[in-house]
């Protein structure tokens, strides 16, 4: 028989599909029985098999939301076509791999991990050794799986480590039919994965120190500086874990699907090790600047986590938390150099806050495909846009008026030197605010308006006009 004919054995995770399905079920297992984390510990040294299956069994895995290799699968597909038997063999926990080979049908055997053997390595060997014999094609992309390799007829080599790979097979002198190597993870899709993007919203811990017209204090715009640096640490952790929290209804999303970790370029346990040096470094930073900012930071960090997992779901709290941590910047802006904010300053920031929070609600409900009816993971429907908009305006309105009542207070006429010209920004104010509303209706609004922001030139104009009058009206 020569290796033409030879079945093909193929691997589960990090081969046939872009993740791990252990990571997968523990993520889904901490939704559903967050308390039972407490008894891992003592599970895990039960054995591997016992492990996988506790988890598994606490667990609500959805085969068809995983990240499937689909190149592979037009493979093993038409090799079946052609005749070749197609065994799957991971260390999965056995129930997984049955649900794998049932959502594709085009498997002819399965050899998994139950509670009593945990098929890795060479106890994977051994299992396919007993099922099929010696002479099989292995279809893996890790280096537990090097001793099956070196057994094997045949070696197919996929995943993120192809080239390192091929060496060490190539010493096994089994020869290597083919390699699938997954697209590059480059810089840019780990900068997308900690959505650099985002870290402009942290600009707004500066605020502060320009409303007190403090930033020739080079010492105080260091600190600044340094706090903006710790906040935008801190949230690309949380987003990290935020993506990793929503793995299952990023996949549904038109467009979230194709993030780092939603689509398996960046794995599970790279995101967990990522996340954890972010936040590591962030508290270090926030330490050195003083220890009321670390409070603040802290409190930043303890509505996030409540935020993604469980206050996002409730329809309105979701947005009004959202605008509540853009606030929470500027005072933790204020905190930094020690200075006092108005109870109005403050006020307006959590209505403008609120109002582009129900933007980027309306541009997801707005954008949502005609089969679908609800935004995923979130609770709200299309005809909860018959509230939204008018929440929405209203707020924007009250955030204006909030502007208004700011540019007449004495303490702010004080640091004016022609405190009329802000009135000039308050009109470019309600053009900006308001054209982004009257994108969002016409559906042209991005489902993240930062990106929109970005990328939108009349809008980074508008901006520029309003810092300019403000500070025409300070210093002419």
């Amino acid at each position: 028989m020569n290796e033409l004919g030879h079945p093909l054995v193929v691997d589960l995770d990090g081969t046939l599909i872009l993740t791990d399905s252990l990571y997968e079920t523990l993520l889904s297992m901490l939704k559903l029985h967050p308390f039972e984390v407490f008894k891992l510990i003592k599970v895990y040294f039960l054995g591997k098999g016992e492990f996988k299956k506790f988890v598994y069994e606490r667990s609500d895995f959805k085969v068809n939301k995983l990240p499937f290799r689909h190149d592979l699968i037009d493979y093993i597909q038409h090799e079946r076509r052609m005749g070749r038997k197609i065994i799957l063999a991971t260390a999965a926990y056995k129930e997984i791999a049955y649900k794998v080979a049932d959502f594709l049908q085009c498997f002819d055997e399965v050899i998994a991990t139950d509670a009593q053997n945990n098929l890795k390595g060479v106890n994977k060997f051994k299992a396919i050794e007993q099922k099929i014999g010696r002479e099989f094609i292995y279809i893996g992309d890790d280096y537990a799986d090097l001793p099956i390799w070196k057994e094997a007829s045949g070696a197919i080599i996929v995943g993120s480590n192809v080239n390192k790979l091929t060496k060490k097979v190539y010493q096994t002198e089994t020869p290597i039919l083919k390699q699938l190597s997954n697209d590059s993870m480059s810089v840019v899709t780990w900068l997308k994965a900690i959505r650099l993007h985002q870290w402009l919203k942290n600009i707004l811990i500066f605020v502060p120190l320009l409303t007190a017209f403090q930033f020739y204090d080079l010492h105080k715009l260091f600190l600044v500086a340094v706090a903006f640096i710790a906040f935008s640490l801190g949230a690309s952790a949380t987003y990290i874990l935020n993506d990793l929290w929503d793995l299952e209804n990023d996949r549904e999303h038109w467009s979230k699907k194709n993030r780092p970790f939603a689509s398996g370029r960046i794995s599970i346990a790279q995101g967990i090790k990522a996340s954890i040096l972010l936040l590591l470094s962030a508290v270090f930073i926030s330490v050195w600047i003083s220890w009321s900012f670390l409070g603040v930071f802290l409190l930043y960090l303890f509505i996030t986590t409540l935020y993604s997992l469980r206050l996002k779901q409730i329809v309105l709290l979701d947005i009004i938390i959202l605008s509540v941590l853009y606030s929470i910047r500027i005072f933790a802006g204020g905190v930094v150099i020690n200075i006092n904010l108005s109870y109005t300053l403050l006020a307006f920031s959590i209505l403008i806050f609120l109002s582009l929070a129900t933007v980027k609600r309306c541009a997801e409900l707005v954008s949502m495909h005609n089969n679908k009816n609800l935004i995923a993971g979130r609770g709200y429907v299309q005809s909860d846009l018959d509230i939204l908009w008018p929440l929405g305006i209203s707020t924007y309105i009250g955030a204006i008026i909030l502007f208004g009542l700011y540019i007449n207070a004495p303490e702010t006429i004080v640091h004016y030197k022609t405190p009329a010209l802000l009135w000039l920004g308050q009109l470019f104010m309600i053009y900006l605010i308001g054209n982004l509303w009257m994108m969002t209706k016409r559906g042209l609004m991005h489902d993240d308006p930062i990106v929109f922001f970005i990328q939108d030139k009349k809008s980074l104009i508008l901006l520029v006009l309003i810092i300019c009058v403000i500070l025409l009206a300070r210093y002419l």
